[in-house]
């Protein structure tokens, strides 16, 4: 139906702007859009189905629109002062037309402005930075001024994820990306009591939360999944599903998640939710249907510059897990993991800031040639980090309780 496909049009186009969805935002919408044919008639049917919805007032996108129509007729005023001034003014064209000028140019100046500061004016932001890192630094968090993912290497080449950071994480099946996400996602949520968010696109979100108990309890997953658990275990699984279920965690299991609806729902949940931290389970699986007429290429781009705007708009850290190349298993020597190994790498790795990789010796060599202390370990290389410095370090790895570990020192 074709006024569905306007009406449809209109609404996405919102959804990309962050603005929120009602009658009048999708009226004002089409008519700026010129998707009205007759206006009337489609203005009585968008309040047909508008009309047993509950009513949501987005007061920003209201004060927005108020300001744009009082700079607009300021505009106006300022030209038909403008054509007075032609019309009556004195003197040479050149003073003429440069009164006329300078007259709009103070009209304008301060939305023209609005992303141009003199630097003076971060001068007291600045001083409050380098306290807050002095202050970390003497405190006992070892200079970690970021979010902390109690993962000691990670923290110390990052100092912590910053609240604009776009992370990439990485490895190949098995590797255990999921579970190293997740077990940073309960380190937030559990030590450092932020409110996590996680999108699952690949993972029921009973599945994701039986892995989260799994590693918070050390209880074999096999165990907990066939119930076949002693006394003293069900007593740490009552304490562990206890501590994940009272843990700010918020899990979308969607499926299918556009980076639309993905924005969207975030934005809503800020208007009621300081977000911390921001996990996705992986890119490759959503999608952007506006870019995907461009080709996969596109459409990823747009993906990966969708989540970093995501994570500067909110103001928290995203980590969105990532697919590899499968050329990587063609390399008979060093199948270590590097930057052309992420699955349509161009894009995902310009808007990355940390780029991280997950590599177990384990999962590629036979046992007979495995170093026999490359056993249960796994190696995480930093191979991008944009505020820092690039740095390999190991954890200890135990797939059967879903959870990485430092190396004790």
């Amino acid at each position: 139906m074709d006024s569905h496909r306007r009406i449809f049009e209109a609404v996405t186009d919102l959804i990309s702007e962050g603005i929120s969805i009602d009658l009048v935002t999708v009226t004002n919408q089409m008519r700026e859009k010129h998707l009205f044919k007759d206006e009337s008639r489609d203005l009585e049917y968008i309040t047909s189905l508008y009309k047993d919805t509950v009513p949501f007032q987005p007061l920003d996108y209201y004060v927005r629109r108020v300001k744009r129509v009082s700079d607009r007729r300021k505009y106006v005023e300022a030209l038909n002062q403008a054509i007075d001034k032609v019309k009556i003014e004195p003197g040479e064209n050149d003073s003429v037309f440069s009164l006329v000028e300078q007259s709009l140019m103070d009209i304008s100046r301060q939305e023209r402005s609005k992303g141009l500061r003199k630097v003076k004016d971060d001068a007291n932001a600045l001083i409050d930075y380098i306290k807050n890192v002095v202050a970390a630094s003497q405190n006992g968090t070892g200079g970690i001024n970021g979010l902390k993912t109690h993962f000691t290497g990670l923290d110390m080449a990052t100092t912590g994820l910053k609240s604009h950071e776009l992370m990439i994480l990485a490895a190949r099946p098995g590797n255990g990306k999921t579970t190293f996400a997740l077990n940073i996602a309960a380190n937030a949520a559990l030590k450092e009591r932020k409110t996590v968010v996680i999108f699952s696109l690949e993972m029921s979100r009973i599945e994701l939360l039986l892995k989260l108990i799994s590693a918070d309890a050390r209880i074999d997953s096999y165990a907990l999944k066939a119930g076949t658990l002693t006394s003293a275990q069900m007593t740490q699984l009552k304490d562990s599903i206890g501590n994940i279920t009272s843990a700010s965690l918020y899990i979308d299991d969607s499926g299918y998640l556009t980076i639309q609806e993905f924005s969207a729902r975030l934005r809503q949940l800020r208007t009621t939710e300081e977000v911390g931290l921001v996990i996705v389970d992986y890119l490759q699986l959503m999608s952007d249907p506006k870019a995907a007429m461009g080709g996969r290429q596109q459409e990823v781009a747009n993906i990966s510059r969708g989540l970093k705007q995501m994570a500067r708009e909110v103001g928290c850290p995203i980590i969105a897990l990532s697919q590899m190349n499968r050329s990587i298993e063609n390399r008979s020597k060093d199948q270590r993991p590097q930057l052309s190994d992420l699955r349509e790498s161009g894009a995902i790795e310009q808007d990355a800031d940390i780029v991280c990789f997950i590599y177990r010796e384990e999962m590629v060599k036979p046992p007979e040639e495995l170093d026999p202390n490359k056993r249960g370990m796994a190696e995480i290389i930093i191979a991008k980090n944009r505020a820092g410095a690039t740095a390999d370090f190991p954890l200890m790895f135990n797939p059967k309780i879903s959870r990485f570990d430092n190396v004790p020192l």
